[in-house]
C-alpha cells in the first residue's frame, strides 16, 4: 500500500509532470530490495519468521548504522536529529523547492513482520539507488527518512519523532517517553546510549518538506482477496489511548471471603471483555495493549492493576461515542466492586484523509 501525506504546514503548491522522459522507463531492482529486507532482518531478537528490533536497542543501532552507510555511499547529505530521526537529503534540479520525503521506520514492534516499517525505508533506498544507476534526476530534492519509535512498541507514547517534527510535541517530551516494560528507561536515555541523539533539524520549520509518501505492506487481506498488487491508502483511523489504574485492597487468597474482596485484577478482566463488546457494538476496534498488576505473589489478591488500551474508529463521531461509553463502563465496574480508579487519556488522534491531489497526479 502507498500512503501520501500532506506536508504539515502550508507550502506554495507547484505542479510538475510525472511523465518526464528520464522517468518514463524507470524501474527498480526487485531482487536487491528483497535481499536487503531479509538481510537487515538478521538484526533482531529471536523472532521466528519475523523481526523484533525495538526502538533504540542494539539491533536498532546496527540497522541505523547500515542505513547511514548506504545513503552516504549514494552521496546523501546526512543528518540525525535529537529524537534519532535520520535524514538523507538528495539534491534536485531546483533546490528552492522543499524536498519530497519518503520513508518509514526501521525499528519494529515485538515479533513484527519483516516488511512492517522497513519496507518504507528500504524501498525508498532502492528507488534512490536505481535513480542513480539510470541517471534519473528529479525536479525537487528528495529526502529519505527513518523515523523513531513510530509504533510505540518500546516507549510510550508512539510517533516518538514525527509528532515532534510536526510541532505537536517537543524534544523534551519525546525524550521523557517511558519504556513499556515498566523498567523506567526513557527514549532519550536509550537513544543516547546507542549514539543517536544528533543536532539535525527537529521541526518542520527548520527543514520543511513538500510532501511525504510511504510504501507499506498491507496488514490485512483485502488486496489479496481482490487480486490486486497495490492499493492507495485514502486515510487513517482515529485512535485514542487510555490508561486506567484500579485501586483496591490486598488480601490472602486462601482466607479472604469472596464477598468482601476489592480485587482490581478481576475488575480489569471485566473491563477487557467490555472493550471487546464495545468494538462490535460501535463497529470500531479496541485492543488491550498492556496490563500490570500488584502485588506479585501466588497468594495475593491484587490491590492495584493498570490497564492500557486503545480505541479506533474510521469516523470521528464513532470514536467519541466509544470514548464516552467506555468511561461510563469503567465507572460502573469500579462502583460495582467498591474500587477507586484513576483514568487518563494519553493520546487522542482524530481520523482524517491523506492528500488526494498526490494520488490524482
Amino acid at each position: 500500500m502507498i500512503a501520501f501525506r500532506r506536508a504539515t504546514q502550508s507550502i506554495a503548491r507547484r505542479a510538475y509532470s510525472s511523465c518526464a522522459p528520464s522517468a518514463a522507463k524507470f524501474s527498480i531492482n526487485g531482487d536487491r530490495l528483497w535481499n536487503d529486507i531479509h538481510e537487515t532482518a538478521k538484526w533482531s531478537a529471536p523472532s521466528p519468521g519475523g523481526v523484533t528490533r525495538l526502538c533504540a536497542d542494539e539491533n536498532d543501532k546496527k540497522v541505523r548504522d547500515w542505513f547511514r552507510e548506504q545513503v552516504l555511499a549514494l552521496g546523501a547529505s546526512y543528518k540525525v536529529n535529537a529524537t534519532g530521526t535520520q535524514f538523507a537529503h538528495f539534491e534536485g534540479e531546483d533546490n528552492s523547492i522543499p524536498p519530497i520525503a519518503m520513508g518509514s521506520h526501521l525499528d519494529t514492534v515485538a515479533t513484527g513482520g519483516r516488511f512492517d516499517g522497513p519496507l518504507g525505508v528500504i524501498g525508498g533506498l532502492e528507488v534512490l539507488r536505481s535513480m542513480r544507476e539510470q541517471n534519473v534526476k528529479t525536479k525537487a530534492p528528495l529526502v529519505l527518512i527513518n523515523w523513531t519509535n513510530e509504533e510505540g512498541a518500546r516507549f510510550f507514547p508512539l510517533l516518538g519523532s514525527s509528532v515532534v517534527y510536526a510541532g505537536r510535541s517537543s524534544v523534551e517530551e519525546a525524550h521523557a517517553s517511558i519504556s513499556t516494560d515498566n523498567s523506567a528507561l526513557t527514549l532519550g536515555g536509550e537513544l543516547a546510549k546507542i549514539g543517536y541523539v544528533g543536532d539535525g533539524p527537529n521541526y518542520f520549520d527548520e527543514y520543511p518538506i513538500s510532501a511525504h509518501f510511504e510504501i507499506h505492506v498491507e496488514q490485512h487481506t483485502d488486496l489479496e482477496k481482490a487480486n490486486k498488487p497495490v492499493g492507495w491508502v485514502e486515510g487513517w483511523q482515529g485512535m485514542t489511548w487510555y490508561n486506567v489504574v484500579f485501586h483496591g485492597d490486598d488480601g490472602h487468597a486462601n482466607t479472604k471471603p469472596m464477598w468482601g474482596r476489592r480485587d482490581t485484577l478481576a475488575a480489569s478482566a471485566k473491563l477487557i471483555t467490555e472493550l471487546e463488546n464495545l468494538a462490535y457494538e460501535k463497529h470500531g476496534y479496541t485492543t488491550t495493549t498492556g496490563i500490570h498488576s500488584h502485588p506479585f505473589g501466588s497468594c495475593n489478591i491484587q490491590s492495584k492493576t493498570k490497564v492500557v488500551f486503545c480505541l479506533m474508529h474510521k469516523e470521528a463521531e464513532g470514536l467519541e461515542e466509544m470514548g464516552e461509553e467506555i468511561v461510563k463502563r469503567i465507572q460502573a465496574i469500579a462502583e460495582m466492586r467498591g474500587l477507586e480508579y484513576d483514568l487518563a487519556r494519553d493520546i487522542h488522534l482524530l481520523p482524517g484523509n491523506f492528500w488526494r491531489e498526490a494520488i490524482d497526479w
